[in-house]
């Protein structure tokens, strides 16, 4: 037998609910069990039970807790509701035998087991705990009950800190990244959930990330005048004490040999492959400067498309001055020029309708084709993206124009180059130890444009605007965002899922504003979109 009042109160005998307990008798019990083994006054109860207690509400109570203790009697011997004192009444069950109980038990033998070093058991323990608790206390609608409802919500929110804390200290702290990252983001001002993210990012071997959820935590603290505490303080230390993980690197994927075609047309000629033939079609614009045969020259980059290519026909394409591409026509402005590259290339493949996917500022790409030529989309995968790049007095989101530009002319051509912006440390700070990724970064760099295109294609991507575009596109929208992402503010997808017709927001765990790179959970949220849509 056990007594449940953690979500919908009732007498469970071998697994099944007693009959008969109508909703204030549920409620009343849930009362009893919370105060249990401690008693509680018919006054007391009845101010629970009612915001202004009836005239019978002492006749009415007793007959409720007759029908409690029929109830106790019938799932099993010795559980009873006791009378204690004059006009007192206390649950007499064994702690063992409540769902309250068990759960206490557990978060007490979790403390051991952590007290031992051994957080994964304790985790395990919680894990259960978590599930027993099905939902908040069945209790009245009344001011009283309120509080004591405010009460065991903070306890089960203890409880999850607590079972967080345990998996971010275990064997295995990125398990707990999703659900701490989602949490903080509900309340910026939980500080012990901060702590246990940053352990957890921090242990899963994410150090740049583990830092700027500190740096992001004590924005929130001081935003409402609050001082970071001692805990948030030390576990930054601890970031800081460690030296970088080595990242973890992509198994290398074979590399295939893909065929470049040309589609030409009045404008001139633009690069393009076809990385698989079967599946809906999907057309990946990739950022900035990467070009096609850098893509797949880089283990990263390859492997994403990999994933991307298992469920979907995908075409990359130079855009024009990039890559393989005819250079850029001076007498056009280049989206427009980029818009037409991509036409151009459904053209040549024949392809009425494609899925879209802009990473950076592509995205500024994408919106401007989907505006112009809404038949010929079918959905649209945004990842880092924007509507504008600087912040403006009715954009309050990104740099404002002058560091842009600093940061522009640093890093295509700094006046003293030892002293340049890192682009990898800026565009994916989680490759920032790869020695590899580094190379490849540099080479394809230098074979994609020269000084003079570089910043032409930079000076475009932070200063087209396409605002007054998003109402006229209708394609359903996936946006997709790191939350920590360093060279792109989050405020660009909130403003994107606001003002787009049929968008969903999707923020993810990170700090790169490529795609491709630190990419399981973005790829999985893509995958899922285009094969919903698909169905």
């Amino acid at each position: 037998m056990i007594v449940r009042v953690l979500g919908t109160a009732g007498v469970h005998a071998a697994g099944s609910p007693a009959p008969g307990l109508e909703r204030k008798a549920r409620e009343l019990l849930t009362i009893l069990t919370l105060h249990a083994p401690a008693a509680v006054t018919l006054d007391e109860l009845a101010r629970l039970l009612w915001e202004d207690p009836p005239p019978s509400a002492v006749k009415t109570l007793r007959a409720h807790l007759s029908r409690i203790r029929a109830a106790l009697r019938a799932a099993g011997p010795g559980a009873d509701v006791e009378r204690a004192g004059r006009d007192a009444y206390r649950l007499a069950v064994p702690s063992g035998r409540t769902d309250v109980g068990l759960v206490a038990a557990a978060r007490a033998r979790a403390r051991r087991l952590l007290a031992d070093g051994r957080p994964d058991s304790a985790a395990a323990v919680l894990a259960e705990a978590r599930a027993l608790w099905g939902a908040g206390p069945e209790l009245p609608h009344t001011a009283a009950a309120a509080a004591l409802r405010r009460g065991w919500d903070q306890e089960r929110r203890l409880l999850v800190q607590e079972h967080l804390g345990s998996l971010a200290a275990g064997a295995d702290p990125g398990s707990a990244l999703g659900e701490l990252e989602q949490l903080t983001i509900a309340d910026p001002l939980d500080e012990p959930l901060w702590v246990h993210f940053v352990r957890a990012l921090h242990r899963a071997g994410r150090q740049n990330e583990a830092l700027r959820a500190v740096a992001e935590a004590r924005a929130a603290l001081v935003e409402v005048g609050l001082d970071p505490s001692a805990a948030l303080r030390e576990v930054q230390a601890e970031v800081l004490r460690s030296p970088l993980a080595p990242v973890a690197r992509p198994a290398p994927a074979a590399t295939v040999a893909v065929p470049v075609r040309y589609a030409t047309g009045v404008g001139g000629s633009t690069a393009y492959a076809r990385l698989s033939g079967d599946g809906r079609d999907l057309v990946v614009l990739n950022p900035a400067l990467l070009t096609i045969d850098g893509l797949l020259d880089g283990a990263h980059a390859r492997a994403a498309l990999a994933v991307l290519a298992d469920h979907a026909a995908v075409v990359c394409l130079d855009r024009r001055g990039i890559g393989l591409s005819d250079p850029l026509d001076p007498r056009e402005a280049p989206p427009d020029q980029w818009v037409a590259d991509v036409r151009r290339v459904l053209d040549d493949l024949g392809i009425d309708r494609t899925d879209l996917f802009a990473n950076f500022d592509t995205g500024l790409v994408a919106l401007e084709f989907a505006a112009r030529h809404p038949d010929r989309v079918r959905s649209l995968v945004l990842a880092q993206c924007y509507p504008r790049y600087t912040r403006g007095d009715d954009y309050p989101y990104g740099m404002d124009r002058g560091t842009t530009e600093t940061l522009i002319r640093d890093t295509v051509s700094p006046a003293d180059p030892a002293h340049g912006v890192d682009s990898v440390a800026q565009a994916a700070p989680s490759t920032a130890a790869d020695d590899e990724f580094r190379q490849w970064w540099n080479r394809l760099g230098r074979r994609a444009a020269g000084p003079a295109v570089a910043t032409a294609v930079r000076t475009v991507a932070t200063t087209t605007d396409v605002r007054h575009r998003l109402p006229e596109v209708t394609a359903p929208t996936l946006v997709l965002h790191r939350r920590n992402c360093l060279n792109v503010d989050v405020g660009h997808a909130s403003y994107l899922a606001t003002h787009l017709p049929a968008a969903r927001l999707r923020l993810v765990a990170g700090t790169d504003a490529l795609w491709f790179t630190d990419s399981g959970e973005l790829l999985r949220h893509t995958v899922d979109f285009l094969d919903a849509r698909a169905g």
